[in-house]
């Protein structure tokens, strides 16, 4: 008996093996496919009857087989489907291998209503391993009726059906567990096939975007060096694949941007990203902008990171930005500039003296402004027309200008008309008066004539100087009040003469 059970269970593992090779595509489950229940169906009911070919003496005159549990596998795993097509190619074949007869009846009637049980079984939403045992247990129970029908020996039959439950228990336990073996195989097989067939899709999806793509794509072990160029590299950089190869990136780096790139691909290395512009050399010898992305590879190849980046050449775009920054540069420059004379605007005026006024509060220093009105202008543009007169602020604005060449801490602007300002940080009255009288003497010199004036022939200046130490409490407006003070006095004192503030009630000559 023993023989005949290893027979059979030999017989269980090729069946469900050559099964599980012919079906590998095609899983039995209870969602399936009705083409594919019928598949699994017929070959359980084939090996139903295979079984019982080979059947098992329990005893003398009786027999006993494990085709029920062909109807269990197929229940337990394809559902009602299957366990029917297995019951009824099992419930014909009892009929016609051993002959129409009584006793063919009962076993084939047994195995229909088995693989009708076994159905019903399978809808119940309950783990899959107690179905099998439940589809087995009813199964045995129909097996054990229609002995208790054909044995009247109650010792016979007592050996019998304790013999048959120990055989249907092993050899179920045995097929069933054998066929989840086959199935989760079976399963993992077709994962794995899956997922090379996405690797494979994923490798030529990156070769295809790396051949085909305009950015340059290379990958980078933790010491930054070359193991992977895209073809683009020839027409970003104009290098060869074997030339970088190998080599570290900052080999190729611009010296000032060698630190930024390091840095960007240790950040790459810690955080996961990074992002750089920096200079490249090309192989003709000069240097490209590149605008890179770095990303590291979340896995580690050969017990180290790897870094992938992807650059561009954004020289063109740097060029554009730089002309870009130049003109507004320029128009800044444009929007402080006085148009018809050259030097700095009333704007101007207004700007940088907010700006010396709090760099003197925050350092306690002293500021001095120089007030210019050129005498009798009115009367010169009435004489000599407003073209020369026009002519005779440029001739003076850029001489006194000359005085102050880049880079100067001082500030002479035009403040309107035929008024200047002169903004003097860090200086004190006797250094405002110093070049207050050095600009009186410039313009002197300059011997423009001027035959309306009331007081010369020429053009002259007069000038009015303020100093104050600001304070968190006094605002820029104190000290224009105080030169625009200084030069009425000037004005009023016969002109052509110099005055200056010193503190509120007392002006000094």
């Amino acid at each position: 008996m023993l023989k005949e059970f290893v027979s059979n269970a030999a017989l269980l593992i090729a069946s469900f093996s050559l099964m599980g090779v012919l079906f590998k595509n095609k899983p039995l489950h209870p969602h399936s496919p009705l083409s594919t229940k019928l598949y699994w169906g017929i070959c359980f009911g084939i090996l139903g009857n295979v079984l019982m070919s080979f059947s098992i003496q329990v005893s003398p005159d009786n027999y006993a087989d494990l085709r029920h549990l062909a109807v269990v596998i197929a229940g337990a795993f394809g559902g009602y489907i299957p366990a029917l097509i297995t019951a009824t190619l099992i419930a014909l074949g009892r009929i016609t291998l051993f002959g129409f007869s009584s006793s063919a009846f009962l076993p084939a009637s047994g195995a229909l209503l088995t693989g009708i049980i076994c159905g019903i079984i399978s809808k119940l939403t309950i783990n899959r391993t107690l179905k099998a045992f439940m589809m087995n247990f009813c199964g045995l129970l129909i097996i054990s009726i229609i002995f208790i029908i054909r044995i009247d020996d109650a010792e016979t039959l007592k050996n019998v059906l304790t013999m048959h439950y120990l055989i249907s228990f092993v050899g179920g336990l045995f097929g069933y567990h054998f066929f989840v073996f086959v199935v989760e195989s079976n399963e993992t097989q077709n994962q794995l096939k899956h997922s090379l067939f996405k690797v494979k899709e994923t490798e030529e999806r990156f070769r295809l975007l790396s051949e085909y793509s305009s950015d340059m794509i290379t990958l980078h072990n933790e010491q930054a060096e070359y193991i992977y160029i895209s073809p683009a590299v020839k027409e970003v950089i104009h290098f060869e694949y074997p030339e970088l190869l190998g080599k570290k990136l900052e080999t190729f780096i611009h010296p000032d941007d060698i630190e930024r790139i390091n840095v960007m691909f240790k950040k790459a290395l810690q955080e996961g990203s990074a992002e750089s512009t920096h200079r490249f050399r090309s192989k003709f010898g000069g240097y490209v902008w590149i605008e890179s992305t770095l990303k590291s590879v979340p896995y580690q190849e050969e017990g180290e990171k790897k870094v992938i980046i992807v650059s561009r050449n954004i020289t063109n775009r740097k060029l554009t930005e730089q002309k870009l920054q130049e003109a507004n540069e320029l128009l800044n420059r444009l929007s402080y500039m006085d148009g018809l004379t050259g030097i700095a605007n009333r704007r101007y005026f207004d700007v940088t003296l907010l700006r010396e006024w709090s760099n003197a509060v925050d350092h306690q220093t002293p500021i001095t402004l120089v007030m210019i009105d050129i005498d009798y202008f009115k009367k010169y543009n009435d004489t000599y027309g407003h073209l020369k007169g026009d002519f005779c602020l440029q001739t003076i604005a850029q001489a006194v200008n000359q005085l102050f060449p880049e880079p100067s801490s001082s500030s002479f602007c035009r403040y309107g008309g035929e008024e200047f300002v002169l903004i003097l940080p860090i200086a004190n009255s006797e250094q405002g008066l110093q070049v207050a009288q050095q600009v009186k003497e410039t313009v002197h010199q300059l011997k423009v004539p001027h035959k309306s004036s009331e007081i010369a022939d020429i053009i002259t200046l007069s000038i009015g100087i303020a100093t104050m130490y600001p304070t968190k409490s006094t605002i820029p407006d104190s000290i224009i009040k105080a030169a625009d003070s200084a030069l009425y006095l000037s004005k009023s004192k016969g002109r052509n003469t110099i005055s200056i503030y010193q503190k509120p009630g007392r002006l000094l000559l």
